[in-house]
């Protein structure tokens, strides 16, 4: 048989049965409290008719209760407009009570401020005031040691006016002692003077000086430079001179190949001119041909060569054909 799972479990307490008494007790309260309404089924259910009466009824009491609201709400109004009211009349006399309290307050801050501030001015003045003490005292005190310092420079000074008084009684010369200070002092001027003016001397003689070594140094260098420049143009000159000889040797060259040329040219030109003469006077032709037209005179002699050389030729061929008919007849 299968065993069903139930559906509501009874809820088993665990522990003494002592501390589970309470829990007893108020589930059977909680049980007795709940409103048990069973649902009523043999009682005969209400018409739309009665229905609709019961409806009305129910808002002839909903209007009822809503004027006895409005007027509760009416009453309620006022006494709460009398409330605020109340409240503005209130929180006027609060506003007029700290304004008038504010300004308490703040006149007895200005005058707290003004308090503090001739304090800090007191405090100031007196701390400014104690600073001039002491710095008053302190220049007194100082007045003091200078005071002492100038009477013990007085009495250490006794002997030297003591000193100018005895040359002022040996020499009448000087009136009184300021009269040897005076002295004393130009004599001073004087030789400060010397020896800013000797000063100033040994600068321009040392400053001369400088400049003649600058000079010479200068002069130095410049004598160098010109005697570089001068092995320059002594070793250019060498150089051109050693060209013009060499130019000179070959134009003398060129002289005389073109001497030789031009004799040479000249016994051609005499060569040409009588070998043209000969051909004109062998074959019997004029010479009208200038002197120096060389053009020409080539001309006439090359077609005499031609016409020799074509004469030659045939006098060749029928030599050879003489000798091959002498030896075909032997």
């Amino acid at each position: 048989m299968k065993k069903t799972k139930d559906l509501a479990p009874i809820a088993i307490p665990h522990g003494p049965p002592v501390e589970c008494t309470a829990e007893y007790f108020k589930s059977k309260m909680e049980s007795a409290s709940i409103v048990k309404k069973y649902p009523v089924w043999d009682v005969a259910r209400p018409t739309p008719q009665v229905l609709l009466e019961q409806a009305r009824r129910d808002l002839m009491e909903a209007d009822e209760e809503l004027a006895l609201k409005r007027i509760e709400e009416q009453k309620n109004r006022a006494i709460m407009d009398e409330k605020w009211e109340d409240l503005r009349k209130k929180e006027l006399l609060l506003k007029e009570s700290f304004i008038s309290f504010n300004k308490f307050i703040r006149e007895n801050q200005e005058k707290r401020d003004r308090a503090e501030r001739k304090m800090v001015a007191d405090t100031e003045v007196l701390e400014r005031k104690t600073k001039e003490t002491e710095a008053m005292r302190q220049r007194v005190i100082e007045m003091e040691e200078v005071k002492q310092m100038m009477e013990k420079q007085v009495k250490d000074y006794t002997i030297y006016e003591d000193y100018l008084m005895s040359v002022v009684n040996n020499y009448p010369e000087f009136k009184q002692p300021l009269d040897v200070l005076n002295r004393y002092e130009a004599l001073a001027a004087a030789k400060s003077t010397l020896a800013e003016r000797q000063e100033r001397d040994l600068e321009m003689l040392e400053e001369a000086r400088q400049e003649i070594a600058s000079l010479t140094e200068e002069k130095k260098l410049f004598i160098m430079g010109l005697n570089n420049t001068l092995a320059d143009l002594r070793w250019r000159y060498d150089q051109i001179r050693n060209r013009v000889i060499k130019w000179e040797l070959a134009l003398n060259r060129l002289k005389e190949t073109a001497a030789a040329r031009h004799v040479e040219l000249c016994h051609v030109r005499s060569a040409i001119w009588s070998l043209y003469v000969k051909i004109c006077k062998h074959k019997g032709l004029t010479i009208d041909v200038d002197t120096d037209d060389f053009e020409s005179q080539l001309v006439v002699i090359m077609r005499a060569l031609l016409e020799l050389r074509r004469i030659y030729k045939i006098a060749q061929r029928r030599s050879r054909d003489k000798d091959c008919e002498s030896m075909a007849t032997n």
